[in-house]
């Protein structure tokens, strides 16, 4: 029998795409902000109560600029906005928008755990059409709409917060009939979490228990940047179009712009690199040398 320890490494990819409409400059959707609240920080955090397990960490740059425009008051998201408004003065269209897309959280993990929150799903009606939507309007109270924008919020937060802060603690023992009051205290505490991020994933990888690692700046496919031709390799009888596209400058430039990001907000260059969507290929690995990455990863399928 074999008694040699088994190595296992965990590598943790944290990953956003760019949500920012570039024309309007407001988030699309709300994932930066609720996975924010709810993921990024615990699980990094978590790991002071076990000082003896080392991980790995990918924190992307695209994740990373958007988690510092919402710290820093650049970033909006119109869940954010109609999570805003107070409930009186919601209009027909935010109460169709709410009723549409503040169930968007895991039914049993996420809402069932709020009574109250289950209970105004139940209401809704699990599966239900815009004709639908509009009818069920009228049966909402100005409160249920309130409570609804305190839940959706609420249940994105971090069991860390859930547990040992005493406000959120505290709406989730209330249980219902929220205020505007509580309802904006809720909406900067989330504001609060997102700003401890970042100087958490520091603190803990200069105490030497976690190496953090980065992915090219605009998560590309690195692959396809250097030459789309290259597709050809792992899919023979794709196709593709008719004008080639080749830029190894530029696949080059997106490695050496993410570390460069990665050493302004963590202090130094990252060793290691996880490819966006762990695409690789012979051609591109001249890039990751020459930027100094000293490691990569993909999984076996790719490779």
């Amino acid at each position: 029998m074999n008694s040699s320890p088994l190595y296992v490494a965990f590598l943790w990819h944290m990953h956003q795409p760019y949500y920012k409409d570039p024309i309007t400059g407001v988030y699309r959707l709300p994932w930066v902000r609720l996975h924010g609240a709810k993921d990024y920080y615990g699980m990094v955090a978590i790991l002071e109560d076990f000082p003896l397990i080392h991980q790995t960490f990918n924190l992307v740059p695209s994740l990373l600029e958007q988690l510092l425009d919402y710290v820093e008051g650049r970033a909006d998201d119109i869940f954010q906005e109609v999570s805003r408004i107070p409930s009186k003065e919601l209009t027909l269209e935010h109460k169709i928008f709410i009723l549409s897309n503040f169930f968007l959280a895991n039914w049993d993990n996420m809402i069932k755990p709020f009574p109250g929150y289950y209970e105004l799903l139940v209401k809704r009606g699990r599966v239900i059409t815009r004709g639908e939507l509009e009818r069920a309007v009228k049966y909402f109270s100005a409160q249920d709409f309130l409570d609804l924008q305190v839940f959706f919020n609420l249940c994105w937060f971090d069991r860390i917060f859930m547990e040992r802060d005493p406000f959120v603690k505290g709406l989730i023992q209330k249980g219902k009939n929220y205020t505007e009051d509580e309802k904006k205290i809720l909406l900067n505490k989330q504001k609060e979490i997102l700003g401890l991020i970042i100087p958490e994933y520091k603190k803990i990888k200069e105490q030497g228990q976690i190496e953090i690692t980065t992915s090219p700046f605009y998560h590309p496919i690195l692959p396809l940047l250097h030459d789309t031709n290259l597709a050809k390799v792992a899919l023979p009888g794709i196709e593709l179009p008719q004008l080639r596209f080749s830029s190894g400058d530029d696949a080059l430039k997106q490695i050496k712009m993410a570390m460069d990001y990665h050493e302004k907000l963590f202090g130094s260059r990252p060793e290691g690199m996880w490819p966006s969507e762990g695409s690789v290929s012979a051609e591109i690995i001249n890039a990751f040398k020459e930027s100094g990455i000293e490691w990569i990863a993909t999984d076996e399928g790719i490779l």
